[in-house]
């Protein structure tokens, strides 16, 4: 007679992991909160990222998800497979792709001299630089992530 032993070898942990990440998110960008001279943040990449009526649009979001969509889902899919691997936790590979994106973003505004429009040459006497996105410094160090 033949004896059956069901052993479950994680798969009950790795279910339990696979549902847990189906209400989880991770958001990247301006929160909001800080101010530069009395002026949101999250105003100024806001103008910055669809123009105004004296700003050019300079998209550093959209810019940064053009650019980085392929390699987003393959860090994604990375993550993943550590989870279902147990070499990760859940909480820990959101925190990781949150991380790993706001230098994306940050990276993309550091770069704008590359692909944004340049500066009017008022701006760039005003502020003493040639930079697009970067004045002193706020908005860059305003992209977080925020896992849910």
């Amino acid at each position: 007679m033949a004896k059956v032993i069901d052993k479950d070898m994680g798969w009950k942990q790795i279910q339990i992991n696979m549902k847990s990440l189906h209400d989880r998110s991770v958001k990247v960008g301006i929160m909001g909160g800080g101010t530069n001279d009395g002026v949101a943040i999250v105003d100024y990449a806001m103008w910055n990222e669809f123009g105004t009526s004296r700003i050019p649009p300079r998209p550093f979001m959209a810019t940064t998800a053009d650019n980085h969509r392929d390699e987003t889902v393959k860090f994604a899919e990375h993550l993943i497979g550590r989870v279902i691997d147990r070499h990760l936790t859940v909480d820990l590979a959101l925190k990781n792709l949150g991380e790993w994106y706001q230098a994306k973003i940050q990276m993309t505004i550091r770069k704008a001299k590359e692909w944004a429009e340049p500066n009017h040459p008022a701006t760039i006497k005003a502020k003493g630089s040639s930079s697009p996105l970067i004045d002193t410094g706020r908005m860059i160090g305003a992209v977080r992530y925020e896992v849910k």
